[in-house]
C-alpha cells in the first residue's frame, strides 16, 4: 500500500509549462530602438532650444527698431510681441521634448507630458496665428492658423479621458483640427512676415512645410485608429504602423527641411559683404544668423535618427505579422 500511494503522489505532482524566453535578438532590438529614439527625440529638444534662442533675439531686435508713430506701427509691434511669445513657448516646449525622451525611454507614463506639450504648442500656434494677422491683411491661411489650435486643444482634453466615447469623438475632432492646421501650415510662412528675406522657412514645428502638414493630418489619424484597436479588434501592431508612418514622415520633413533652410541663410551670408538682406547689418545680428543656421544641424541629426527609428521600427513589425 505505501508504494502504491506512493506512485499516485507522485503522478499527482503539478506539471508545470515553461514559458518561452523572449527572443535575445528582439529584445536587443528594442532596446536599440529605444536608445536611438531617445537620441532622436533629444537632439530635436535641443534643436527647439537652440533654434528659437536666436529668432526670440532677432524679432526683439525687429521690435525696438519700429517706432510708436502710428496705429500701423503698433500692429506691427503687437504682432511681432506674439511672435516673441511664441518662440519662447516653444523654447520650452524642447525642454519639455528631453523630459518626455527620458520618461519614454524609462516606460514610464508620458500622457500627462504629451498633454502638455500639446496645450504650450496650441498656445505656440495661437500667438503665432493672431501676431500674423496683425502683420498682414487677414486672410483664410491666417485665419486657420488661429482656429486650428483651439480646436486641437479641445480634441485632447476629450482624448486624455477614459471613457472611450470621448476619445473617439477627440480623435475625429482633432482629424479635423489638423487638416485645418496642414491648410495653414502650406499657405502661411509666418516668419516672412517678420524677416522678410525670401527664403524657405520651415514651418511651426522646424519640418518641411509639405511633410509637416502631412504629419500633422496623420498624427490625428493614428490617435484614432489607437482608440479603435485597443476597444475592439485588441490589436497593436497597426497602430504601431501608423506612429511608424509619423515619425517617418517627420524626420524626413525635419532633415529636408533644416537642409533647404541651413543652406538658404548660409547663401544669404555669404551675399552680405555685397548685397542682399544681410548687407550692411551689425557683426552680432550676423553671428545670430550663424548661430542659427549651425544649431539646424541638430534638427538634421534628430530627423536622421527619428527616420532610422521609424525604418527599425517597420522591421521589428514587418516580423511579427511573418510569426505564424
Amino acid at each position: 500500500m505505501g508504494k502504491r500511494q506512493q506512485v499516485v503522489l507522485q503522478e499527482q505532482k503539478p506539471r508545470f509549462t515553461p514559458i518561452p524566453a523572449e527572443d535575445p535578438r528582439e529584445y536587443r532590438l528594442e532596446l536599440f530602438i529605444r536608445k536611438v529614439a531617445l537620441a532622436a527625440i533629444t537632439m530635436l529638444g535641443i534643436g527647439y532650444v537652440l533654434i528659437n534662442a536666436p529668432i526670440a533675439i532677432l524679432v526683439g531686435y525687429s521690435v525696438s527698431a519700429i517706432q510708436i508713430a502710428s496705429q500701423a506701427n503698433v500692429s506691427a509691434i503687437t504682432g511681432r510681441i506674439l511672435f516673441l511669445i511664441a518662440s519662447s513657448v516653444t523654447v520650452v516646449l524642447g525642454v519639455l521634448f528631453i523630459f518626455g525622451a527620458v520618461k519614454f525611454y524609462e516606460r514610464g507614463n508620458v500622457k500627462g507630458i504629451a498633454f502638455l506639450g500639446v496645450s504650450l504648442a496650441s498656445f505656440s500656434l495661437l500667438c503665432l496665428g493672431v501676431g500674423s494677422a496683425l502683420l498682414s491683411e487677414a486672410s483664410l491661411p491666417t485665419m486657420a492658423l488661429i482656429v486650428s489650435p483651439l480646436i486641437v486643444v479641445a480634441s485632447v482634453a476629450l482624448f486624455i479621458s477614459s471613457n472611450p466615447r470621448s476619445k473617439l469623438v477627440g480623435s475625429a475632432i482633432g482629424i479635423a483640427g489638423g487638416s485645418v492646421l496642414a491648410y495653414a501650415i502650406l499657405n502661411l510662412q509666418a516668419l516672412e512676415l517678420i524677416f522678410s528675406w525670401d527664403i524657405p522657412f520651415t514651418g511651426p514645428f522646424l519640418s518641411l512645410t509639405v511633410l509637416e502638414s502631412a504629419a500633422v493630418i496623420l498624427a490625428p489619424i493614428t490617435a484614432t485608429v489607437h482608440t479603435v484597436f485597443n476597444y475592439t479588434i485588441k490589436e497593436r501592431r497597426v497602430p504601431q504602423v501608423f506612429t511608424l508612418l509619423v515619425a517617418l514622415v517627420y524626420g524626413l520633413g525635419t532633415f529636408v527641411g533644416s537642409i533647404v533652410l541651413s543652406m538658404s541663410l548660409w547663401n544669404l551670408i555669404w551675399q552680405s559683404p555685397w548685397t542682399g538682406p544681410f548687407y550692411s547689418l551689425p557683426e552680432w545680428f550676423m553671428n545670430m544668423i550663424v548661430f542659427w543656421s549651425a544649431s539646424l544641424v541638430l534638427m538634421d541629426i534628430g530627423g536622421i535618427l527619428l527616420t532610422i527609428v521609424a525604418c527599425l521600427g517597420f522591421i521589428c513589425v514587418g516580423r511579427e505579422l511573418s510569426k505564424p
